[in-house]
């Protein structure tokens, strides 16, 4: 009898080891974007214009805001007019250089005389690439009066308004906080649990009682938490909202 109950009890007990073993561990997470930054600038100004709201989606290089442009077009003016000032003498030195070599190969011209054209051309010529320097980072602090969307986007939150000086110097000011890329399940976990886990493992994922496949992307190992952050991105993801609940089983 005894054989007889062990026999009827041993196709149940192999079923519930593989429901164990097909199940390893189960946890609740959320919907959170790809990719999230905030947005700043490396120049310091005030803001002229804003350009999106929260809740908007754009591409990538349509531009969030801009600063008053009006500073910086007179320092680009100011570098380009002292550039210009060096210009006479360096083409001048560069004349007589050409001359000084020209009479020293004709040996007309000692190697002192020779020496003292190119050092006086060596000096010009720095001033000059020093003053066309200065119109370069004028031009490029002119292009950094506007922000421009890095890749298609999501407004989340403007940090400034119209008006409101942004200082840069020390540290630089968040202006705009953006999403990309697509939602994926981000879920922590204690060290054990992950076990097993790798990135490309599958995942089976529910949201709003509707079953979907997904794929772990990214293991990252918090410190200060000591939890393992992963991150899950989930086929055909139906229509969904950033902080829905998601239910996983590995």
């Amino acid at each position: 009898m005894c054989n007889k109950v062990a026999t009827c009890l041993l196709p149940l007990a192999l079923m519930a080891m593989a429901s164990m073993a097909h199940a390893a561990g189960e946890a609740d997470g959320v919907l959170q974007w790809e990719q999230k930054a905030a947005l700043s600038l490396p120049v310091s100004g005030v803001i002229e214009s804003m350009n999106v709201v929260p809740g908007q989606r754009v591409v990538k290089g349509t531009v969030l805001l801009s600063l008053d442009k009006r500073p910086f077009q007179y320092r680009l003016q100011s570098a380009k007019f002292r550039m210009a000032q060096f210009v006479p003498g360096r083409d001048e030195a560069r004349n007589e250089l050409q001359r000084a070599e020209d009479l020293y190969e004709r040996t007309v011209l000692s190697q002192v005389e020779l020496d003292q054209a190119k050092i006086d051309f060596a000096e010009k010529d720095a001033r000059y690439l020093e003053a066309r320097a200065d119109v370069d980072q004028a031009e490029l602090d002119l292009e950094y009066t506007e922000l421009k969307a890095p890749f298609d986007l999501i407004v989340l939150k403007n940090h400034v308004v119209i008006g409101q000086t942004v200082i840069n110097r020390l540290q630089a000011t968040p202006l705009v906080s953006v999403a990309g890329g697509q939602l994926v399940a981000v879920i922590s976990l204690n060290p054990e649990q992950v076990v097993g886990l790798d990135i490309g493992s599958g995942i089976n994922t529910s949201i709003a009682g509707k079953a979907h496949s997904g794929k772990v992307k990214v293991i990252d190992y918090d410190a200060r938490s000591g939890l393992v952050e992963i991150t899950i991105l989930i086929e055909d993801l139906p229509a969904a909202t950033v902080g829905q609940r998601v239910h996983i089983t590995w």
